[in-house]
């Protein structure tokens, strides 16, 4: 095989495999054929597997036309992975500056007005409406009149998110991961920071918890606890890759994020904050890292304050909980 060649994003424009241009693959989201196309410029199945987040097998499966993708996220991950333009796969907005023409909508959708000139695609428009129209035709169910959902409303504000969304499409995509001890106030740091910024926020516990629980109570261990051994070799790790996996989600559809989390071993890993900054780097988001500090009395007199089930060891055991954690730890 031939030695691996760097991906060239001018090959999905002007290369072709065995006849077939790689835009036409993408458009008819052939993957089997731009697999393919890649594996011949070097790389290795295993190679194209950890660049999609595609398992070695499944890739496998997909070159040779045994198995399809029919998902989404996963038409994402091959985007971002092998730096594919979103658009030519479907999976993206138009990119800022592209040539746009006008459209309306009848009375019972939205008129899609964009600011500074910048119209909507009329063809993209009425497919869009097309499309919200009928998965709400199928999603809802059947209720009374007088409790019926606004879908007029629903389908206008779809239009003129899309709208806004397309106007502000050039806006960088940023990732704050907000740590800290507990008790310091990161939570409330994070929040502030979302609401300022519009940015979604990706909360640990709020998205992790129920899970947490489960597991603890599966492996026969105590629901709150945060402390043992248990936690942290078979619950913790797997916390924290959900939480990744939000925020990459989020990133790969341009969202900007923020992620709050203790992030204690994480920030004091560099290898492992430049595998998170790379990976967010390859879909195009910057990412700062947010410390948030306090004295030990703050933390304490918050802990006690939130009076949260799974702070119960922390303050029981308060001199033993310190001795745990290094004081003194920054951010790589």
């Amino acid at each position: 095989m031939a030695s691996r060649q760097p991906i060239d994003p001018a090959w999905w424009d002007r290369e072709e495999i065995d006849g077939v241009p790689l835009r036409q693959a993408l458009a008819d989201r052939d993957i089997k054929t731009i697999f393919n196309f890649v594996h011949r410029r070097g790389w290795s199945w295993a190679a194209i597997a950890q660049a999609t987040d595609i398992g070695e097998q499944r890739v496998r499966e997909i070159a040779s036309g045994r198995r399809r993708i029919e998902n989404y996220d996963v038409y994402v991950r091959v985007a971002v992975g092998l730096s594919i333009p979103r658009d030519y796969l479907g999976v993206g907005l138009r990119p800022a500056g592209e040539p746009t023409r006008p459209t309306t909508t009848d009375g019972a959708d939205a008129v899609v007005e964009l600011a500074d000139s910048e119209l909507a695609d009329s063809e993209l428009a009425d497919s869009l409406t097309s499309t919200v129209r009928s998965a709400i035709d199928r999603a809802v169910p059947a209720v009374a009149d007088h409790c019926g959902p606004d879908l007029v409303w629903f389908r206008s504000e779809v239009m003129r998110a899309w709208a806004e969304r397309r106007r502000s499409g050039h806006r960088d995509t940023n990732v704050v991961l907000v740590a800290g001890f507990a008790g310091s106030g990161k939570t409330e740091f994070a929040r502030f920071l979302s609401g300022i910024t519009g940015w979604a926020l990706l909360d640990k516990d709020v998205l992790t918890r129920p899970m947490t629980e489960g597991m603890l109570s599966a492996l026969g261990g105590d629901p709150n606890d945060r402390h043992t051994e248990l936690y942290r070799t078979r619950v913790r790790p797997i916390e924290y890759r959900c939480l990744s996996s939000a925020a990459f989600t989020n990133v790969d559809n341009r969202v900007s994020t923020v992620v709050t989390a203790p992030f204690l071993a994480e920030v004091a890993d560099g290898q492992w904050l430049r595998r998170f900054i790379c990976r967010c780097a390859n879909a195009g988001a910057h990412v700062e890292v947010v410390w948030v500090d306090a004295d030990i009395d703050t933390m304490h007199t918050y802990l006690q304050v939130r009076d949260a089930a799974r702070d119960t060891w922390k303050l029981n055991h308060w001199q033993d909980y310190l001795s745990s954690i290094n004081l003194d730890l920054r951010p790589q």
